[in-house]
Protein backbone atom coordinates (compact mmCIF):
# COMPACT_ATOMS: atom_id res chain seq x y z
CA UNK A 1 0.00 0.00 0.00
CA UNK A 2 2.78 2.50 1.25
CA UNK A 3 4.29 1.61 -2.38
CA UNK A 4 1.19 2.16 -4.70
CA UNK A 5 1.17 5.61 -2.66
CA UNK A 6 4.67 6.41 -3.10
CA UNK A 7 3.83 5.68 -6.70
CA UNK A 8 0.52 8.36 -7.11
CA UNK A 9 2.59 10.73 -5.46
CA UNK A 10 5.90 10.60 -7.79
CA UNK A 11 2.99 10.43 -10.76
CA UNK A 12 1.20 13.46 -9.54
CA UNK A 13 4.95 15.15 -9.32
CA UNK A 14 5.59 14.60 -12.58
CA UNK A 15 2.49 15.67 -14.21
CA UNK A 16 2.70 19.01 -12.16
CA UNK A 17 5.84 19.78 -13.36
CA UNK A 18 4.83 18.68 -16.82
CA UNK A 19 1.74 20.94 -16.86
CA UNK A 20 4.38 23.50 -15.60
CA UNK A 21 6.82 23.61 -18.53
CA UNK A 22 3.41 23.48 -20.39
CA UNK A 23 2.36 26.96 -19.37
CA UNK A 24 5.67 28.10 -19.17
CA UNK A 25 6.57 27.10 -23.12
CA UNK A 26 3.18 28.53 -23.76
CA UNK A 27 3.54 31.94 -22.76
CA UNK A 28 4.90 34.44 -24.32
CA UNK A 29 8.57 35.78 -24.51
CA UNK A 30 9.09 39.41 -25.14
CA UNK A 31 12.22 39.89 -27.49
CA UNK A 32 15.64 41.46 -26.38
CA UNK A 33 15.38 45.05 -27.49
CA UNK A 34 17.99 46.07 -29.85
CA UNK A 35 21.20 47.35 -28.15
CA UNK A 36 22.13 50.78 -28.84
CA UNK A 37 24.22 51.81 -32.15
CA UNK A 38 26.38 54.88 -32.32
CA UNK A 39 24.02 57.72 -32.37
CA UNK A 40 20.90 55.74 -32.19
CA UNK A 41 19.40 54.39 -29.20
CA UNK A 42 16.83 52.05 -29.82
CA UNK A 43 18.01 50.72 -33.65
CA UNK A 44 16.25 48.27 -35.27
CA UNK A 45 17.07 44.61 -34.39
CA UNK A 46 20.76 43.95 -36.52
CA UNK A 47 19.56 42.27 -39.76
CA UNK A 48 22.84 42.70 -41.02
CA UNK A 49 25.50 42.66 -38.10
CA UNK A 50 28.61 44.88 -39.02
CA UNK A 51 31.56 42.53 -40.78
CA UNK A 52 34.20 44.66 -38.31
CA UNK A 53 36.85 42.10 -39.33
CA UNK A 54 35.88 42.05 -43.66
CA UNK A 55 37.99 43.97 -45.97
CA UNK A 56 36.25 47.60 -47.13
CA UNK A 57 36.10 46.09 -50.61
CA UNK A 58 33.63 43.33 -48.87
CA UNK A 59 31.95 45.28 -46.67
CA UNK A 60 30.99 48.02 -49.74
CA UNK A 61 30.25 44.67 -51.90
CA UNK A 62 27.74 43.92 -48.69
CA UNK A 63 26.17 47.57 -48.37
CA UNK A 64 25.45 47.27 -51.71
CA UNK A 65 23.39 43.97 -51.92
CA UNK A 66 22.34 44.00 -48.21
CA UNK A 67 20.96 47.83 -48.58
CA UNK A 68 20.42 48.28 -52.23
CA UNK A 69 22.18 51.29 -53.08
CA UNK A 70 24.98 52.02 -55.50
CA UNK A 71 28.15 52.84 -54.30
CA UNK A 72 30.85 55.22 -55.35
CA UNK A 73 33.39 57.42 -55.01
CA UNK A 74 37.10 57.88 -54.07
CA UNK A 75 36.65 57.60 -49.72
CA UNK A 76 36.13 53.59 -49.60
CA UNK A 77 39.56 52.56 -47.94
CA UNK A 78 40.50 51.65 -44.14
CA UNK A 79 41.43 55.71 -43.54
CA UNK A 80 37.73 55.55 -43.49
CA UNK A 81 36.69 52.60 -41.75
CA UNK A 82 34.38 54.42 -38.93
CA UNK A 83 32.47 56.62 -40.81
CA UNK A 84 31.93 53.35 -43.34
CA UNK A 85 30.61 51.88 -39.83
CA UNK A 86 28.91 54.99 -39.00
CA UNK A 87 26.91 54.43 -42.40
CA UNK A 88 26.78 50.80 -42.42
CA UNK A 89 25.33 51.05 -38.68
CA UNK A 90 22.29 53.78 -39.61
CA UNK A 91 21.27 51.63 -42.60
CA UNK A 92 20.66 48.82 -40.85
CA UNK A 93 19.62 50.84 -37.83
CA UNK A 94 16.12 51.79 -39.77
CA UNK A 95 16.40 48.15 -41.68
CA UNK A 96 12.64 47.29 -39.51
CA UNK A 97 11.06 50.04 -41.96
CA UNK A 98 10.63 50.81 -45.70
CA UNK A 99 12.50 54.26 -45.31
CA UNK A 100 15.25 52.95 -47.84
CA UNK A 101 12.65 50.78 -49.70
CA UNK A 102 9.88 53.66 -50.08
CA UNK A 103 12.90 56.09 -51.15
CA UNK A 104 14.43 53.92 -53.89
CA UNK A 105 10.84 53.95 -55.06
CA UNK A 106 10.32 56.92 -55.23
CA UNK A 107 13.26 57.57 -57.30
CA UNK A 108 12.71 54.45 -60.04
CA UNK A 109 15.73 52.69 -58.06
CA UNK A 110 18.26 55.04 -59.13
CA UNK A 111 19.55 56.33 -55.65
CA UNK A 112 23.42 56.06 -54.27
CA UNK A 113 25.71 56.98 -51.66
CA UNK A 114 29.17 58.74 -53.02
CA UNK A 115 31.50 58.98 -50.64
CA UNK A 116 33.76 61.42 -51.89
CA UNK A 117 34.73 65.52 -51.32
CA UNK A 118 31.40 67.80 -51.43
CA UNK A 119 33.88 70.25 -53.10
CA UNK A 120 32.09 73.08 -50.83
CA UNK A 121 31.34 73.73 -47.04
CA UNK A 122 28.47 70.71 -46.52
CA UNK A 123 29.53 67.44 -44.98
CA UNK A 124 27.10 65.95 -47.58
CA UNK A 125 24.39 66.55 -49.81
CA UNK A 126 21.34 65.01 -52.15
CA UNK A 127 22.50 65.21 -56.04
CA UNK A 128 24.09 68.06 -55.98
CA UNK A 129 28.06 66.83 -56.13
CA UNK A 130 26.59 63.84 -58.19
CA UNK A 131 23.46 63.86 -59.49
CA UNK A 132 21.17 60.87 -57.90
CA UNK A 133 23.29 60.49 -55.61
CA UNK A 134 23.70 61.38 -51.19
CA UNK A 135 27.24 62.50 -51.33
CA UNK A 136 28.78 62.08 -48.30
CA UNK A 137 32.32 64.06 -47.30
CA UNK A 138 34.03 60.76 -44.96
CA UNK A 139 36.82 63.75 -44.69
CA UNK A 140 34.63 66.19 -42.74
CA UNK A 141 33.13 63.36 -40.99
CA UNK A 142 35.98 62.57 -39.06
CA UNK A 143 36.00 65.94 -36.72
CA UNK A 144 32.22 64.87 -35.25
CA UNK A 145 34.04 61.36 -34.85
CA UNK A 146 37.23 62.73 -32.97
CA UNK A 147 34.31 64.45 -30.74
CA UNK A 148 32.58 61.40 -29.71
CA UNK A 149 29.55 63.20 -31.79
CA UNK A 150 28.08 60.47 -34.17
CA UNK A 151 25.08 60.79 -33.35
CA UNK A 152 25.27 64.12 -35.47
CA UNK A 153 26.34 61.91 -38.34
CA UNK A 154 23.49 59.83 -38.04
CA UNK A 155 20.94 62.88 -38.42
CA UNK A 156 23.14 64.11 -41.44
CA UNK A 157 22.96 60.26 -43.22
CA UNK A 158 19.11 60.40 -42.94
CA UNK A 159 18.81 63.74 -43.46
CA UNK A 160 20.27 63.87 -47.07
CA UNK A 161 18.28 60.68 -47.36
CA UNK A 162 15.34 62.08 -46.14
CA UNK A 163 16.02 64.75 -49.40
CA UNK A 164 15.30 61.85 -51.48
CA UNK A 165 12.27 60.22 -49.87
CA UNK A 166 10.58 63.49 -49.91
CA UNK A 167 11.52 63.41 -53.88
CA UNK A 168 8.06 63.57 -55.05
CA UNK A 169 6.81 66.62 -53.09
CA UNK A 170 6.42 68.41 -56.43
CA UNK A 171 3.54 66.28 -56.90
CA UNK A 172 1.82 67.25 -53.64
CA UNK A 173 1.00 64.17 -52.41
CA UNK A 174 -0.90 64.03 -49.20
CA UNK A 175 1.85 63.72 -46.90
CA UNK A 176 3.29 66.65 -47.97
CA UNK A 177 0.52 68.76 -47.69
CA UNK A 178 0.11 68.00 -44.28
CA UNK A 179 3.40 68.66 -43.83
CA UNK A 180 3.65 72.39 -44.92
CA UNK A 181 1.17 72.94 -43.40
CA UNK A 182 2.35 71.52 -39.54
CA UNK A 183 5.22 73.19 -40.72
CA UNK A 184 3.22 76.69 -40.36
CA UNK A 185 2.26 75.85 -37.15
CA UNK A 186 4.76 74.38 -35.60
CA UNK A 187 7.77 76.82 -36.92
CA UNK A 188 11.43 76.58 -37.10
CA UNK A 189 12.49 73.30 -36.00
CA UNK A 190 16.19 74.01 -36.18
CA UNK A 191 18.57 76.64 -36.23
CA UNK A 192 20.21 75.13 -39.51
CA UNK A 193 16.66 74.44 -41.30
CA UNK A 194 15.18 77.77 -40.48
CA UNK A 195 12.14 78.43 -42.54
CA UNK A 196 13.10 76.21 -45.66
CA UNK A 197 10.46 73.73 -45.43
CA UNK A 198 12.46 71.17 -47.49
CA UNK A 199 15.21 71.58 -44.83
CA UNK A 200 12.67 71.24 -42.32
CA UNK A 201 11.45 68.17 -43.19
CA UNK A 202 15.08 66.53 -43.47
CA UNK A 203 15.58 67.48 -40.72
CA UNK A 204 13.18 66.85 -38.51
CA UNK A 205 13.12 62.86 -40.27
CA UNK A 206 17.16 63.20 -39.54
CA UNK A 207 17.11 64.21 -36.13
CA UNK A 208 14.09 61.41 -35.19
CA UNK A 209 16.39 58.77 -36.05
CA UNK A 210 19.85 60.46 -34.85
CA UNK A 211 18.34 61.09 -31.19
CA UNK A 212 21.63 61.05 -29.92
CA UNK A 213 22.86 63.98 -31.88
CA UNK A 214 23.99 67.17 -29.59
CA UNK A 215 20.96 69.67 -29.27
CA UNK A 216 18.73 67.32 -30.44
CA UNK A 217 15.47 69.82 -30.96
CA UNK A 218 13.32 66.89 -29.85
CA UNK A 219 14.71 66.96 -26.74
CA UNK A 220 13.32 70.09 -26.01
CA UNK A 221 9.53 68.53 -25.79
CA UNK A 222 8.43 71.81 -28.07
CA UNK A 223 8.13 69.55 -31.09
CA UNK A 224 5.65 66.84 -30.64
CA UNK A 225 4.01 67.83 -33.72
CA UNK A 226 7.04 66.91 -36.31
CA UNK A 227 7.73 63.84 -33.45
CA UNK A 228 4.42 62.26 -34.28
CA UNK A 229 4.41 63.58 -37.88
CA UNK A 230 7.47 61.41 -38.90
CA UNK A 231 6.79 58.34 -36.88
CA UNK A 232 3.57 58.22 -38.39
CA UNK A 233 4.00 58.75 -41.89
CA UNK A 234 8.18 58.32 -42.50
CA UNK A 235 8.62 55.31 -40.11
CA UNK A 236 5.28 53.42 -39.76
CA UNK A 237 5.25 54.20 -35.45
CA UNK A 238 8.79 52.68 -35.60
CA UNK A 239 10.60 54.45 -32.83
CA UNK A 240 14.04 54.98 -32.29
CA UNK A 241 14.80 56.78 -28.97
CA UNK A 242 12.45 58.37 -26.16
CA UNK A 243 9.35 60.92 -26.90
CA UNK A 244 10.11 64.03 -26.73
CA UNK A 245 11.07 65.78 -23.71
CA UNK A 246 13.14 62.89 -22.40
CA UNK A 247 16.81 62.97 -23.02
CA UNK A 248 17.78 60.01 -24.42
CA UNK A 249 20.80 57.47 -22.78
CA UNK A 250 23.56 58.13 -25.00
CA UNK A 251 27.53 58.84 -24.60
CA UNK A 252 28.12 62.35 -23.80
CA UNK A 253 29.30 64.17 -27.08
CA UNK A 254 31.76 67.17 -26.67
CA UNK A 255 30.22 70.30 -26.31
CA UNK A 256 30.87 72.56 -28.95
CA UNK A 257 31.75 70.36 -31.67
CA UNK A 258 31.68 71.53 -35.43
CA UNK A 259 28.08 70.83 -36.57
CA UNK A 260 27.66 68.37 -39.50
CA UNK A 261 26.60 71.00 -42.67
CA UNK A 262 24.05 69.13 -45.26
CA UNK A 263 23.06 70.64 -48.24
CA UNK A 264 22.92 73.45 -50.41
CA UNK A 265 23.38 77.02 -49.34
CA UNK A 266 20.18 78.68 -49.44
CA UNK A 267 19.19 82.33 -47.93
CA UNK A 268 19.02 80.09 -44.31
CA UNK A 269 21.80 78.68 -44.84
CA UNK A 270 24.11 81.67 -45.61
CA UNK A 271 22.43 83.57 -42.48
CA UNK A 272 23.11 80.48 -40.08
CA UNK A 273 27.18 79.85 -41.34
CA UNK A 274 26.85 84.19 -40.83
CA UNK A 275 25.78 83.36 -37.24
CA UNK A 276 28.03 80.27 -36.50
CA UNK A 277 30.89 82.61 -37.33
CA UNK A 278 29.79 85.16 -35.49
CA UNK A 279 29.49 87.58 -38.77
Amino acid sequence: MRKFLLGIAAAATALTAALGLTQASALPVAPKPAPPVAGIPTPCTAQHPWPADASISDIKQQMEENFHLELTGDYWSNEYRPSIKILWETLDGVSCTDYVDTLLKKNGGNVGISASDTRSWAWGDWSLTKPGYVTLDFQKFKTALENDDEGRLVRLIIHELGHSWNSDRGSEPPYWREFQKLQRSQGTFSKYAGSSVTETFADAVGYYVGRCALNNPYDTGKFSGYYEFVKDNVFDGKEFGPAPGEKPNCATPKRGAEEPRPGKPTDAKAKWISDLAGE
